[in-house]
């Protein structure tokens, strides 16, 4: 094959490619650009090459959080970074971007790279389905507080102090409506949590004195199935977090924990550093995880089978994911079916 034949070849691979590819110099000045790049800014390539790439793209993170700047002076490729444009025609689109260096055979630098995939589809479902969460708990939360405060008259009725069958129908009855009001605020704060409508309290907090706290919350539940609660962590520095919203990461982590696993077992909390993270582990022998369940537990209203029936609703790990990650942190799973589980909690020393 010619070079001019090759040349052509790589044009119509890029041109095919279904995100945008763009290409810049030392001084990020554009050196390619292909179609999809054309389709997402408004510029045709003709127009981009030989521009400063931030005249183009017009990302919001251009600026002190370019990913360029990051690869040149850190020498790392971010990529799954979020941001948005504002393209040739005013249009602010969502997009997920990821850069590199170029390097030839000799590792020699050649040129950056750019990788930008729009989102903005994936981000308006988003949207809508927290306005629908929102939408349905709001509108539920109303005829609640109906409920409730009619329940509540209906105690304090004389009836109520003779008729013995009616006092336990209004008990079940409030603790029904307790339950459902309680679901409608899991609800809702979810919906903020995704949408980023909740800003963290954030102040200095020690993450030891918190898992204490969870640990002897949940004592009594653990020694009700004989379930040994073990906690092993030595003296840590403090950090910045909401020690709220931590509080309840933790708290739904071991609940979940003392729920799925059998009579005679062990939950371990173990917390580790290193020089950039705090790492808390929460271990179980309970029934583990199918394979093929893995990739959904962290998904809203997604409830893992298991071998005895269980309350929930499958919004406490998708609200901890979201709370870990408003903090720049991670949370993860390993689990065996048969073998327990281990969840992961990984925090920043200093939120980035």
């Amino acid at each position: 094959m010619s070079t001019k034949d090759n040349s052509q070849l790589n044009r119509f691979i890029l041109d095919s490619i279904p995100v945008a590819i763009v290409t810049m110099d030392y001084d990020f000045k554009i050196t390619s650009f292909n179609k999809r790049a054309e389709q997402l800014t408004g510029y045709l390539a003709d127009e981009a090459v030989g521009r400063p790439c931030y005249e183009i793209v017009n990302g919001s993170r251009c600026g002190e959080d370019c990913p360029l700047q990051t690869v040149r002076n850190a020498g790392e490729s971010p990529s799954g970074l979020e941001a948005e444009i504002v393209n040739r025609h005013g249009e602010h689109i969502s997009i997920r971007i990821g850069a590199a260096s170029i390097l030839n055979e000799d590792k020699s630098f050649v040129g950056y790279l750019e990788v930008i995939e729009d989102i903005s589809r994936q981000k308006r479902r988003e949207r809508e389905k927290n306005n629908f969460i929102s939408t349905i708990a709001h509108d539920m939360k109303s005829p609640l507080v109906g409920i409730s405060g009619l329940i509540k008259r209906l105690k304090k009725e004389q009836i109520c102090e003779t008729n013995e069958k009616l006092r336990e129908y209004l008990r079940v009855m409030d603790e029904a409506e307790e339950r459902l009001e309680s679901m409608v605020n899991d609800f809702l704060e979810y919906s903020h949590l995704e949408s980023g409508q909740i800003k963290l309290d954030l102040d200095e907090i020690d993450i030891q004195q918190i898992l204490e706290q969870v640990a002897e919350m949940h004592q009594l539940r653990a020694e009700g199935k004989n379930i040994i609660l073990s906690f092993d962590c030595h003296s840590l520095g403090a950090i910045e977090a909401d020690a709220n919203r931590l509080h309840r990461v933790f708290t739904n982590i071991v609940d979940n924990a003392i729920k799925y696993s059998p009579q005679q077992s062990e939950i371990a909390i173990r917390v580790s550093e290193t020089d950039k993270e705090i790492v808390i582990c929460f271990q179980d022998q309970g029934w583990g995880i199918n394979p093929e369940q893995m990739p959904y537990i962290f998904d809203a209203f997604y409830r893992a089978e298991s071998e005895e029936e269980v309350n929930g609703h499958g919004l406490g790990l998708a609200a901890s994911r979201a709370i870990i990650r408003q903090h720049g942190g991670r949370i993860s799973v390993e689990s065996r079916p048969g073998k327990g589980s281990v969840f992961t909690v990984r925090l920043p020393k200093q939120k980035t």
